[in-house]
């Protein structure tokens, strides 16, 4: 199970690197079938349906993770950990993570899969985005929809296709995607699916994988951060 951070405005990173083969994952990873995955949302618009089924990038809810998971060795699902309320911190300059979720990590564990974390250093350069503190009138405003609707609206800009001043395209700046270790799964059989949650020793075990993540994830930022976050 890979892991992507940052979110950025719409994990340009992500689609780029890992939803095309476009700087060579398959020649990279040989063996491993990587399907991206977004709101399932994303799959009730015309065309853009199209585009993605097209791409092979399958909807993010816990049926359809466990369904590719599930189909033997090689297969591979990415995930953008920090969704939504990542995308409302997105600032250049920035890698604001949300990390407080922990439902990558049970379906990890029920599906006896690795968890794989990967940095897109540069993806919060590609907009400009504009941040606001928690607690203010936008940031509240901004929560509250992102709460309704599940999915956020932040304020950003980007390039035009004809100009580079103003637009809705993302910048032409690269974004350098460093794919760490994994952090081994290994769970006892009778921990799965609800006990996960609903039992000490469920709930324990979740947190042990959840922090040993972090842990890795902060390594591999630490590991390359003097290279390609210097704007930090």
């Amino acid at each position: 199970l890979f892991c992507y951070h940052p979110h950025g405005i719409i994990s340009v990173g992500a689609f780029g690197n890992f939803g095309t083969d476009g700087t060579g994952f398959s020649k990279k990873f040989p063996g491993i079938d990587l399907r991206l995955l977004t709101l399932n949302l994303n799959f009730y618009c015309p065309w853009l349906r199209e585009i993605l089924i097209h791409m092979g990038i399958c909807s993010a809810n816990k049926r359809s993770c466990n369904q590719i998971l599930q189909k033997g060795p090689g297969s591979a699902i990415m995930l953008v950990v920090g969704g939504a309320a990542e995308s409302l911190d997105a600032a250049p300059g920035t890698y604001r993570l949300t990390l407080n979720r922990q439902g990558f990590v049970r379906v990890a564990i029920d599906n006896d899969a690795h968890l794989v974390p990967v940095l897109g250093f540069g993806e919060t350069d590609v907009f400009d985005a504009h941040t606001f503190p928690p607690g203010s009138l936008v940031r509240t405003v901004q929560d509250y929809f992102k709460k309704k609707l599940g999915f956020a609206m932040p304020l950003f800009s980007g390039r035009g296709m004809f100009n580079y001043s103003f637009g809705m395209l993302p910048h032409r700046r690269p974004i350098y995607a460093v794919v760490g270790p994994p952090v081994k799964i290994r769970a006892p059989p009778h921990l799965k699916g609800s006990k996960l949650y609903t039992t000490d020793e469920g709930r324990a075990l979740v947190d042990k994988y959840h922090r040993e993540y972090i842990q890795a994830l902060t390594s591999l930022y630490d590991q390359f951060k003097n290279k390609w976050a210097l704007n930090r």
